[in-house]
Parts: structure tokens; sequence; C-alpha cells
């Protein structure tokens, strides 16, 4: 049975909603499930508090808009868009975290062990 979008108000089929929500929830367990799990490596490999792990954690979000910045210019073509958008966001974070990992370093070679 058609329904109209709220948006555009042009009609769909109902099952669209459904696929829709369930694609939203398996790209944000996608994205998550890392972050989470790298959110307590920072906490048991670093050992870092929680604010610290969170905001380090939290680098991936300037990441990703430098990645939708840099992608930019290919509006044109959605899936390279979103390639460049991933892998820049990707090669970013990664640089943050190893920039961060080098400063604390020394702080944490002063730590004894546990």
């Amino acid at each position: 049975m058609p329904v109209e979008h709220p948006w555009t108000g042009k009609r769909r089929c109902g099952i669209v909603d459904g696929v829709n929500a369930v694609g939203i929830l398996l790209v944000a367990g996608l994205v998550l499930v890392p972050l989470a799990r790298e959110y307590a490596d920072f906490r048991r490999s670093w050992g870092l508090g929680r604010a610290a792990a969170l905001g380090i954690t939290g680098l991936v979000v300037p990441a990703v808009g430098i990645g939708i910045a840099a992608a930019a210019p290919l509006t044109a073509w959605p899936y390279a868009q979103w390639g460049v958008t991933v892998a820049a966001a990707l090669l970013v974070y990664s640089l943050a975290v190893r920039a961060v990992g080098a400063a604390i370093e020394p702080a944490r070679a002063l730590r004894p062990p546990h």
C-alpha cells in the first residue's frame, strides 16, 4: 500500500520505511561498534581516563568533516564522493590518533606498570 513520503510528498511503498530504518541501524552498527572498541582500547592499553579516551575517540567527528570537505568536488559521482569521504576520514583519524599517541608517550613511559 503506497504511503506519502513526509519530506517530498511523493507516494512510495510502505516497506521502504522499514528498509531505510534497517539500513540506518546497520550503518550505525558498522560505525559505533568499532568506535566503542577503540574507546575501550584507549582506556585499557593507553591507560586513559574516560574523558581523555572519549576525546580521542571524538576526533572522528572532525576527521569526517575533513573527509566531506575533501570529497565535495565529487558531487557528480556519489559513489566516488562517499569513497573519498571515508578514505580521507580514516586517514585523518589515524594520523590524529598517532599524533596524540606520540604526544602522550613520554608521560606513559614515566608511569609505573600496573
